[in-house]
């Protein structure tokens, strides 16, 4: 179908936009008028309504949410947001990477989208990987990828440097500026990054009061004990002969902050698991009697049971016999209005700030978190390094695996993995 006899004008348009649910107000009155060809910031707190809206211009809200009562105007080049998704006029990629596939492998995706999948420069996916055993950052870019070739008007993007590594964000944010551009394209773009996001945005919707850069100063330096609570020295994991970890040799005290760097798809992840014993790996691997994991993934609303968060926070506390009460933890974690939420119906950094606090309950001997910062805005990344210092100094351990430079900065051993290889250092 050719897009361009469908296109009435050029502009997506929001009159007095206002979205609820349960007859809780998320967007008072928006209003916008974006021309084709423009780069769109939106950006606010965690829990703001920045995928809401998202939802709204691509017609998932509310068609697909139904709970969702939607008041005012809102046009996407002239159709209404489901019939202008119906057309083919939008693409987009979610908070949430893994839910969106259709096909198995990325060859067999493109294959059902009818797109030349060497067309796609998506550096190191391996094409014919089941698509579950590939990074969170390496779905998030074969989305975004396919989106750009598949002629949409409207691309809307949800929290792209959540999951693009550090070392690429700049360089996929260009990939975008100038695509729109040339393309006439408008692109929605939904970030916590604000200062980046500024930089190469066209316009600016800001959804509350936030801040435009943050800095997070606390420095996680807790004394450790010298006890090795766990080693993993000399480990080596492939996957169809790739070589994933080379010789990877890590010891974890208590009382110690570790945070593991590295580009997506560098195998954090598989480091971590195999620290729990999730995988097994070729090498030594030890951990003393009694002592306790708890990990955190990096998508943990797929971990979490179901219910409403003060359910499953009171399931934690009894399963940990935690003497912290539920007011305390909701207090704590900025909580206390979400008690009656489902938990899946929170934002990507609710969830994050919800596992956290489950974490804390646990007061395990070792901590781990795959992308704790994911999704989240400054106030909750403060919040993360608070509980993680709160932890340390009780004794636990605490692992991170992160592609957040800025935050693994605070941390008190710094490691990073390239090529398989982990070396102290924050590298790269």
């Amino acid at each position: 179908m050719n897009l361009e006899v469908l296109i009435l004008n050029n502009e997506v348009v929001a009159n007095n936009l206002s979205i609820e649910i349960n007859e809780k107000r998320i967007l008072n009155n928006i209003s916008f008028r974006i021309p084709s060809g423009y780069v769109v910031g939106v950006v606010g707190s965690t829990g703001s309504g920045k995928s809401t809206l998202l939802k709204a211009v691509t017609g998932l809200i509310p068609y697909l949410y139904k709970r969702f009562k939607v008041y005012g105007d809102l046009k996407i080049y002239g159709y209404s947001p489901i019939d202008a998704l119906s057309n083919g006029l939008i693409a987009y990629v979610p908070q949430d990477p893994y839910s969106f596939f259709i096909g198995s492998t990325a060859r067999e995706e493109a294959s059902i989208l009818d797109i030349d999948i060497s067309s796609l420069d998506i550096g190191n996916i391996d094409v014919d990987r089941d698509l579950y055993k590939l990074s969170d950052g390496q779905l998030y870019r074969l989305l975004l990828y396919i989106a750009i070739v598949k002629g949409s008007k409207i691309i809307v993007l949800d929290e792209p440097t959540s999951h693009i590594d550090w070392w690429s964000i700049e360089d996929i944010f260009k990939l975008i500026k100038s695509f729109a551009y040339e393309n006439n394209v408008t692109v929605f773009i939904a970030d916590h990054r604000i200062e980046l996001l500024k930089r190469f945005s066209d316009y600016m919707i800001y959804l509350d009061d936030v801040e435009d850069s943050c800095v997070v100063d606390e420095m996680l330096d807790a004394n450790r004990e010298d006890e090795e609570i766990a080693v993993l020295k000399n480990i080596k994991f492939s996957f169809n002969d790739n070589e994933i970890l080379k010789n990877v040799s890590i010891a974890i005290r208590r009382g110690e902050s570790i945070a593991i760097v590295g580009k997506n798809g560098s195998g954090k992840t598989t480091l971590l698991k195999i620290l729990i014993g999730v995988l097994k790996g070729r090498g030594y691997r030890y951990v003393s009697k009694d002592v306790r994991f708890f990990m955190v993934p990096q998508n943990p609303v797929y971990w979490l049971p179901g219910g409403t968060v003060y359910s499953v926070i009171k399931r934690f506390l009894e399963m940990f016999r935690s003497r912290e009460s539920i007011d305390s933890i909701s207090s704590l974690f900025h909580l206390d209005k979400d008690l009656d939420k489902n938990v899946y119906s929170l934002s990507i950094g609710k969830v994050r700030t919800l596992s956290v606090a489950l974490a804390y309950i646990s007061n395990a001997d070792i901590v781990i978190f795959d992308e704790p910062t994911l999704g989240l805005d400054c106030r909750y990344k403060k919040l993360v390094a608070r509980i993680i210092r709160i932890l340390i100094e009780k004794g636990s351990a605490v692992v991170i695996a992160t592609h957040d430079r800025d935050f693994a900065k605070i941390f008190k051993s710094v490691y990073s993995i390239n090529g398989g290889v982990l070396k102290k250092g924050i590298g790269l």
